[in-house]
């Protein structure tokens, strides 16, 4: 066998050498880049718990706005306006913290954000429109905490499947 010279085994040990490290820039790029998108999707955990933080409180208080609409409706005078001033105030702080509620009569039936309650015939309207809410729906931010439950018109008679 050929014996290798002190040159020629230098030579292969620096190639060894650049060829493992290399290899651990690799790594370390791979590293920092999984670091990194670690990093972003915590940032996103993070803005979502604090925008929804407060979800569970509000879904328990929508009973509660529901009560109070209802109480306006009925009441008269006096009565009616402390119940309405008292309804607002908490539609305020309970919009401040993002609650938003859907849109639904004269629109067009979103099952997304809506659900059906009953269909009617009107020939005045046209199908598939929401002729009354029966209950209001409500989002927080863009996640829907309870749909808008309506009455939808419906001409057409029913097709056999």
């Amino acid at each position: 066998m050929e014996e290798k010279t002190p040159i020629v085994e230098k030579q292969d040990d620096v190639a060894e050498l650049r060829l493992q490290r290399e290899e651990l820039l690799t790594k370390l790029k791979y590293l920092q880049a999984e670091f990194e998108n670690y990093r972003k999707r915590a940032e996103r955990d993070v803005e979502s718990v604090v925008k929804y933080a407060h979800e569970a409180l509000i879904t328990r208080l929508l009973p509660v706005v529901d009560e109070l609409d209802a109480a306006v409706e009925t009441l008269k005078g006096g009565e009616a306006e402390g119940v309405r001033m008292v309804r607002d105030n908490l539609l305020k702080s309970l919009r401040e913290a993002g609650l938003q509620e859907i849109p639904a009569k004269g629109l067009m039936f979103d099952p997304y954000m809506m659900d059906c309650v009953q269909q009617v015939p009107d020939p005045t309207m046209q199908d598939g429109v929401v002729k009354e809410v029966v209950l209001k729906g409500y989002r927080l931010h863009d996640r829907v905490l309870r749909p808008a439950h309506v009455v939808v018109v419906r001409n057409r008679g029913e097709t056999n499947g």
